[in-house]
């Protein structure tokens, strides 16, 4: 695993090989008796204080973290050594990009003029240098010294510093996954802030187009008060233009009735359920969310085919809950039409072969479809392939909750570039 390194100063012989100053005193007979000395095996306390300094490696701030805390250990212990520390990144970026820590003796000056990642300390004597395993290849751990001790057959600083380069090689790559989990996480936190933000904005716009709704009732009841006596005040006179003037009171009636419902109908919607439930004509429900997207679908153009059962299915459901499983069917289904011929083709049908126990409702449009990889995650909550102002990827995961919680299953079908279609399925009343 490791190499020793031996380089000379000019015109000086190698110092004879001796203990190092910083073992702690060690008696005759345990040198003798055990050989651990000798043999390249460090005193206790060395591997006590190692293994300390690795429990207490700071892995949650990063790898400049660990390998400063790993060199200052091991300088700790060898305090007339140098320790340095080149740790080559995952992805190449030159020398520039090198991570390089060093430690060197107290009073003594680093002699480098720049990295160089197998001589650290030109300026001692001798250098020992141990591969860190597990890492990029060309991660080292260096031990510099001005003493002849670093024999890797019979040196405890050299047993030391490849215990040490043991644990760097198992620290490295935990504190880049930490990193990575704790940069994810960040990402994630400040993405749901935004989303929350919106989803708050939304909130609040809801509240103050229901106000403004409410609003528009008391005119609108106006209107449709007016109107009508303006079609018997003209009726009884008996105008010469009597028919075309009753045609266009009655038009101006109509549309206010429409509007009226309309709104009445929103600030129902709008409200918070109270959670009751009761026979709900499945079509009519349907055509009230239709009703609701008129705008969206007018705006883009997209028609909407009608293909039901004869009779009108009744379902127990919240009646507003179910309005808004079409409303946001319905809206991503818009959104995915072309720009020109876009259709959505609604349908119901007896489920289980025929079975009066449920219904089967369809919902298919001729839109750009959903890519493969993304159909496991469409009724995930916040997953949107959508621009921002199209929404922030909650209303699947809405719709899905609805439908399971009214004892029923949704599923998507999707060919990419030819059209999605979603089936409902619900419980019938008889």
């Amino acid at each position: 695993m490791s190499i020793r390194k031996r380089t000379q100063g000019s015109g000086v012989a190698a110092a004879k090989a001796r203990r190092p100053t910083e073992a702690p005193p060690i008696s005759k007979t345990e040198v003798s008796s055990s050989h651990a000395f000798l043999s390249g095996q460090m005193p206790r306390g060395w591997l006590d204080r190692l293994l300390v300094a690795t429990a207490d490696l700071p892995l949650q701030r990063g790898e400049r973290a660990v390998v400063e805390g790993l060199v200052e250990c091991v300088s700790g212990i060898l305090t007339s050594h140098a320790v340095g520390v080149c740790v080559v990144p995952e992805r190449a970026a030159g020398p520039a990009g090198l991570l390089v820590y060093t430690r060197l003796p107290a009073g003594r000056l680093d002699s480098r003029s720049s990295v160089d990642p197998a001589r650290m300390f030109p300026g001692m004597k001798f250098e020992y240098v141990a591969a860190v395993p597990g890492s990029v290849v060309g991660s080292t751990l260096h031990l510099g010294s001005d003493l002849d001790d670093l024999d890797p057959e019979g040196s405890p600083a050299v047993a030391l510093l490849d215990r040490a380069a043991l644990v760097l090689g198992l620290a490295l790559p935990k504190a880049r996954a930490v990193s990575a989990l704790a940069s994810g996480a960040q990402r994630n936190a400040k993405a749901f802030d935004k989303r929350m933000i919106q989803i708050d904005k939304l909130a609040t716009f809801g509240e103050l187009a229901a106000g403004v709704v409410h609003e528009l009732n008391n005119p609108l009841t106006s209107i449709v008060a007016y109107s009508e006596y303006l079609v018997r005040k003209v009726i009884e006179e008996g105008s010469v233009h009597e028919e075309d003037d009753v045609e266009r009171l009655r038009r101006v009636r109509d549309s206010a009735n429409r509007m009226l419902r309309l709104s009445r109908e929103l600030v129902g919607y709008a409200r918070p359920s109270g959670g009751a439930r009761g026979p709900c004509a499945l079509h009519s429900v349907i055509d009230q969310a239709v009703a609701f997207c008129e705008h969206v679908l007018s705006t883009n153009g997209v028609g909407v085919e009608r293909q039901y059962l004869d009779e009108d299915p009744m379902v127990r459901a919240t009646s507003e809950q179910i309005v808004q499983v079409f409303v946001n069917l319905l809206t991503n289904a818009c959104q995915a039409a072309p720009r020109a011929g876009g259709r959505i083709v609604l349908t119901t049908t007896r489920a289980e072969g025929g079975a009066r126990g449920r219904i089967a409702v369809a919902v298919e449009d001729n839109g750009s479809g959903i890519a493969p990889e993304n159909l496991p995650h469409v009724f995930a909550p916040f997953f949107t392939t959508k621009r921002s102002t199209h929404g922030i990827g909650l209303g699947l995961s809405i719709t899905k909750n609805i439908v399971e919680d009214h004892g029923g299953t949704i599923r998507v079908e999707s060919l990419f570039g030819h059209g999605t279609r979603f089936l409902i399925d619900l419980p019938a009343l008889g």
